[in-house]
């Protein structure tokens, strides 16, 4: 067998230096992916950026429901809807009432400040 070449030596060792660093750099990626390296905050802001989309789903079919409702037609039930998932509330029937003052509905008091040292 033949003795490689300096140059021949250095392109087989960078050829195997960018091989393994691709390898691992390709098993970071997947492990990021797969979401080991999140932190906890990060996770929970995952959690929270995910449950904002399904709360601002729930709240545009309840928009069109209320639409319906106060327009007087019944909107037929969808399996296909976004809102499938959600129980069907009760028909409403009277619309409600706020008082006469015009300050909205009344509110529960302020909790309590509670110091702690």
């Amino acid at each position: 067998m033949k003795a490689l070449t300096p140059v021949q030596s250095l392109v087989l060792l960078l050829l195997a230096g960018f091989g393994l660093a691709g390898w691992i750099y390709g098993i970071h990626w997947k492990r990021v992916a797969s979401g080991d390296l999140f932190t906890g905050d990060e996770k929970h802001i995952i959690r929270l950026q995910d449950q904002i989309e399904r709360l601002t789903q729930e709240n545009d079919s309840l928009h069109l429901r209320l639409r319906k409702l106060e327009s007087g037609v019944e909107p037929a039930p969808s399996s296909a809807s976004s809102a499938a998932s959600v129980p069907a509330l009760p028909a409403v029937p009277d619309p409600v009432v706020l008082p006469a003052s015009g300050a909205g509905p009344q509110l529960p008091p302020r909790p309590q400040k509670i110091e702690t040292h």
